[in-house]
């Protein structure tokens, strides 16, 4: 074997152990949530059983009542905004004019790259604002613009791989005049 195709195998060796570490810190990482979705309330092997145990139990947290300021993830936003005051003036035209709303997202929220998804949805639907991780594991946000736009931007941040909202808590802002811009702040 000469030394081009020894380079090669080692190099070949050296990402597959890497791919193996990644998994193992991740199955690590995530132990629990793999033991209870591949197990059964007495601990037995039940991978069936586990997951069908998972999905029951989300199901009913979604159909938990709510606060009146709280969204479910499956509300449509504009549901939400006709409940409030603003929109319920006469003359108002949610493709145009603009609404400021604090938002509070908890659930698998920060690490999965919500915050960034959350800036380039934003910009795209010509919002402004901005978005940061808060110290509880919570994501809070301030977003502006037509209420259309941001009820697109909350249908689209429920799409995002590894993102899992599981409450919105909404409050509405007064709008800020000539805001610019869509940020992220913090690390």
């Amino acid at each position: 074997m000469d030394a081009e195709a020894m380079r090669s195998l080692i190099g070949n060796v050296i990402l597959w152990l890497m791919v193996i570490a990644l998994i193992a810190a991740v199955v690590h990482k995530n132990w629990s949530r793999i033991k209870e979705a591949f197990t059964d309330e007495n601990g037995k092997w039940d991978p069936a059983g586990g997951l069908e145990r998972i999905f029951k139990q989300s199901g009913e947290e979604e159909n938990a009542p709510q606060e009146p300021g709280d969204v479910s993830p499956d509300e449509d936003f504009m549901t939400l905004l006709l409940r409030q005051e603003g929109a319920r003036m006469q003359d108002f035209d949610p493709e145009k004019d603009l609404v400021r709303e604090h938002v509070i997202f908890s659930g698998r929220v920060q690490g999965v790259g919500f915050r960034y998804q959350a800036m380039y949805s934003a910009r795209s639907f010509g919002l402004t604002g901005w978005v940061q991780n808060l110290p509880d594991g919570t994501v809070e946000m301030e977003v502006q613009g037509p209420p259309a736009g941001i009820g697109r931007m909350m249908k689209h941040l429920r799409t995002g791989h590894w993102i899992r909202i599981d409450d919105i808590e909404m409050e509405p802002l007064p709008v800020i005049a000539g805001e610019k811009g869509f940020s992220v702040r913090g690390y």
